[in-house]
């Protein structure tokens, strides 16, 4: 059963993959230190012409040709190998829904947050909302109350720790990093323990990689704010495959 499973999430993956660039063109919208928060995008930057909703994005503009970056040709990709992998992570249970919507909200977050160092409010308040409900129902179906209630501590517990490290003087950490710590917190603590602590302790290590990248390709200095959400989110589905029981 597991296989036409993930099949079956590879595809949706790769079907929800053909709307993420719009999603992604209309929250990768700069937000400079010190200046007000910009409203998200509705306009081409190219041109000016209002756009089209995003689930409705032909990928360019109509009126100037202007491209979104990324196109398809990475996120479709990207979006179906998430999901099948996540698909296999937790395996055929009524909480696979909550995971797969997770993994859905992960892609366009890490694209936003590599472009313009945001984690958009309505994306991650769409990831933990709808986990929660869909997590509660899971718990209600399958009677697996102690794992909710673990979830819910887990998230809290990962939002405080956070919050902690981002209150720290020169901090690398935002709020946004805050807020996406109680979401993959309240999955993990579902899954178990262990994976909270594997994403937790393997989050810097994957954020090493990058930041030595960019270090060494001067794209980046030691001050310069670098991007913590992909790190995160990629810990989480390694954690989701090394640390689920």
């Amino acid at each position: 059963m597991l296989l036409p499973l993930v099949a079956a999430a590879t595809v949706a993956g790769a079907g929800w993959g053909t709307l993420v660039p719009g999603l992604v063109d209309r929250y990768a919208v700069a937000w400079p230190d010190g200046q007000p928060k910009p409203p998200w995008r509705s306009t081409c930057p190219g041109c000016g012409r209002a756009s089209p909703p995003w689930w409705r994005s032909p990928g360019r503009c109509c009126g100037c040709g202007r491209r979104q970056r990324p196109g398809r040709a990475v996120t479709v990709p990207l979006s179906a190998a998430a999901c099948g992998i996540t698909a296999v992570a937790v395996g055929p249970t009524w909480a696979l829904p909550a995971f797969l919507l997770l993994t859905a909200v992960a892609v366009p977050l890490a694209l936003v947050d590599l472009r313009v160092l945001r984690l958009p409010d309505p994306l991650v308040g769409a990831a933990f909302l709808g986990g929660a409900v869909l997590l509660a129902a899971a718990a209600l179906t399958e009677q697996a109350g102690p794992a909710l209630v673990r979830g819910v501590l887990a998230a809290a517990l990962c939002a405080a720790g956070y919050l902690t490290l981002a209150l720290l003087p020169r901090s690398p950490l935002g709020f946004g990093d805050v807020k996406l710590g109680a979401v993959l917190g309240l999955h993990l603590g579902w899954l178990g323990w262990p994976a909270v602590a594997a994403a937790a302790l393997l989050a810097p290590l994957v954020n090493l990689p990058f930041v030595g990248g960019l270090l060494l390709t001067r794209r980046a200095g030691w001050r310069t704010p670098v991007p913590y959400g992909p790190a995160m989110l990629g810990a989480a589905l390694v954690a989701m495959l090394v640390g689920a029981p």
